[in-house]
């Protein structure tokens, strides 16, 4: 049989059963659908992720007392004992490092603002050194920034978040005015340019000022977390190592024993990340593979019923000169087509509820040519698979026998 007949013989018995073969192909339906929505949501947050997330520059690394992310919550429970970095620890990194090309600090608290008879709440209020500007890369809109001098009188001055802009002050110049944070007058020096939304939360609500006057007026019991950027040229973990021993000394932790302070670099936070996408797409595939293996399961019982039926015809073509391998493709190939069509409407269908997924949260979604191969890949596996026993067991069959068969 050439290949031509073989194909219109596949569409011809196809069509002959359209409701069995659409049943046969509502698994692999629900399979491909759930595969492609998971892959284009992981996807399309791999991307943001990648683009926006990045908050640590190659060249900086950061020092606090809580993990700014963990995998095992036994090191979260076991930061939580130990005791907070001071504003003073910062300092003796900044003074005692000859590594560091820049060391800043922040601090961070949340609360309400005031300006007249406009309020806001849930502001985060970052207290931050003057020299982290240059090192997270800040932009100023309008007006300045604050000045180490400031700094170390615990001025009240702040720069705002462009949302607090709007929330507060509409269309109005924000500068020179004089605001409430938490019940304490502060005068705002500048804004911030804006940032965007991450995940659907604006990364744009929150109210900068010094670290000192943010620990002074609200934070004395709040952890500082050290940033410290390493000069050109320099190897990191030697950078590290310094303020590693800087730290470890002031602490009094002994040579024997843990450091009682983490230290993240863009490398580690970037493995953690790695970590729990790949976790994302380990649960992906399970749950799509149980899927998709009770519809290939379904679709190997439509095709072994579709064989015992057709079993006469199975054994006129084998009379009239079809070979084991002609039988085998055709059979082999009504499932796969099966399976192409259950990948093409669970390709169409998973991308579509990823879109609307993304309409109504805040996750993004993927739609890259990548995701519809995915879907179409694996339900071509699927239907290769899945027909191989019922077209073995067609090509089997003898003529004489088969044309016995009632």
């Amino acid at each position: 049989m050439e290949r031509k007949e073989i194909i219109a013989n596949a569409i011809k018995a196809l069509l002959a059963q359209k409701q069995r073969s659409l049943l046969a192909i509502l698994g692999i339906v629900v399979g491909i659908s759930a595969l492609v929505a998971m892959v284009a949501l992981i996807e399309g947050a791999n991307a943001y992720i990648t683009e926006r997330l990045v908050s640590l520059q190659p060249d900086v690394f950061q020092v606090s007392q809580l993990p700014s992310s963990f995998l095992n919550v036994n090191d979260f429970i076991k930061a939580s004992k130990w005791k907070r970095l001071e504003y003073e620890d910062y300092l003796a990194v900044r003074q005692g490092s000859r590594e560091c090309a820049a060391v800043g600090a922040e601090s961070d608290v949340t609360g309400r603002l005031k300006w007249r008879n406009t309020a806001t709440g849930n502001v985060l209020i970052r207290g931050l050194s003057a020299s982290l500007f240059d090192i997270e890369r800040i932009d100023v809109a309008t007006g300045r920034y604050f000045t180490d001098a400031e700094e170390s009188q615990h001025l009240a001055v702040c720069l705002l978040g462009a949302d607090l802009v709007s929330d507060l002050f509409g269309q109005g110049d924000p500068l020179g005015a004089e605001i409430s944070v938490m019940g304490k007058p502060f005068q705002v020096i500048g804004t911030i340019a804006p940032r965007g939304s991450l995940f659907g939360r604006s990364q744009d609500r929150f109210i900068i000022m010094p670290i000192t006057s943010m620990l002074h007026r609200f934070g004395a019991h709040q952890s500082v977390t050290i940033y410290c950027q390493q000069p050109p040229g320099a190897q990191l973990a030697s950078v590290v190592d310094e303020v590693r021993g800087i730290l470890r000394q002031r602490r009094h932790v002994l040579f024997d024993q843990e450091d009682t302070f983490f230290v993240t670099t863009s490398d580690s936070a970037a493995g953690i990340y790695d970590a729990v996408i790949g976790g994302f797409y380990l649960v992906t595939i399970i749950i799509s593979g149980i899927a998709l293996t009770v519809g290939g399961l379904g679709v190997t019982n439509i095709m072994l019923v579709n064989v015992r039926e057709r079993t006469r015809e199975i054994g006129l073509r084998k009379a009239i000169g079809a070979r084991k391998r002609d039988v085998l493709a055709q059979f082999l190939l009504e499932t796969i087509m099966l399976c192409l069509l259950g990948g093409a409407l669970g390709t169409s269908f998973g991308i579509l509820i990823a879109k609307l997924i993304a309409w109504v949260t805040p996750l993004p979604a993927s739609s890259r040519p990548l995701v519809a191969l995915v879907g179409f890949a694996v339900s071509s596996l699927v239907g290769l698979i899945a027909g191989m026993y019922p077209a073995r067991r067609a090509a089997e069959l003898s003529p004489i026998e088969a044309l016995r068969y009632e």
